[in-house]
């Protein structure tokens, strides 16, 4: 006897198949196709750069003539936390009168961890409890004071 399966659960499970695809997010710059590659050194200015590629992701801190432009692409599956697999950087350097120096291209082989310092800077005073921070103004306010004119005269007519 020969089994075949139905129209429906074959159906269901192309679905959940399809469902299964590694959805890919896109982040950061993305210059126009050959834009990059029209980069030259020494002969274009901040302004050439910015009309060709657009504004920098970043500009380092310290020296307003780097600039950054950086993408990446994360992948995630179902509920996990997402992944990196590509990143490019690329670090336009300029000189003192604003042409291009130097172009350095990065990717994901270049990237490295960082771990993040787990002190943390004290703080001066003292911590109160809730039943301290609740009890510590009763007795610390009064009522509304009545000054000397407290309002506009209420006469009653002319």
């Amino acid at each position: 006897m020969r089994r075949t399966v139905p129209l429906a659960t074959a159906a269901l499970a192309a679905l959940l198949l399809g469902a299964c695809d590694n959805p890919a997010d896109i982040r950061g710059f993305s210059p126009s196709p050959g834009a990059v590659d029209k980069l030259e050194v020494k002969t274009q200015s901040r302004e050439d750069v910015q009309r060709l590629i657009g504004t920098p992701s970043a500009v380092a801190t310290f020296n307003p003539n780097v600039w950054y432009y950086i993408s990446e692409k994360q992948e995630f599956w179902g509920p996990s936390k997402p992944w990196i697999t590509e990143q490019s950087v690329i670090q336009i350097t300029f000189d003192e009168t604003g042409r291009v120096q130097t172009i350095k291209y990065y990717d994901l082989a270049d990237a490295q961890n960082i771990t993040m310092v787990s002190r943390v800077t004290p703080t001066s005073g003292k911590e109160l409890t809730v039943l301290e921070q609740i009890l510590g103004n009763v007795g610390k306010f009064s009522g509304p004071r009545q000054q000397g004119n407290p309002g506009a005269p209420t006469g009653g007519g002319f």
